[in-house]
């Protein structure tokens, strides 16, 4: 799944993400957790530039202006 960083400041209103345990921790009570890392969204949910975030699927085209998605470097893991 492709990450992405954020640009400007974003808010999302639901959908699953895949979140460091700081980032959830900062967000737990909008969030509900599927398994280990990965979250639905209950409340909206913001992040501040240059957070990194995983986001299932492809972002819409409004989200997509916000964020930039990261390559992945030489030796990446195939999990992500």
């Amino acid at each position: 799944m492709p990450k992405y960083r954020v640009d400007q400041p974003i808010t999302l209103y639901g959908g699953e993400l895949i979140l460091t345990d700081a980032q959830a921790s900062a967000r737990a009570h909008s969030l509900e957790q599927v398994k280990k890392g990965r979250y639905t969204i209950v409340q909206p949910v913001q992040f501040k530039i240059g957070e990194e975030i995983v986001i299932p699927g492809e972002p819409d085209k409004a989200l997509a202006q916000r964020v930039t998605k990261l390559e992945r470097t030489a030796g990446a893991a195939n999990g992500e």
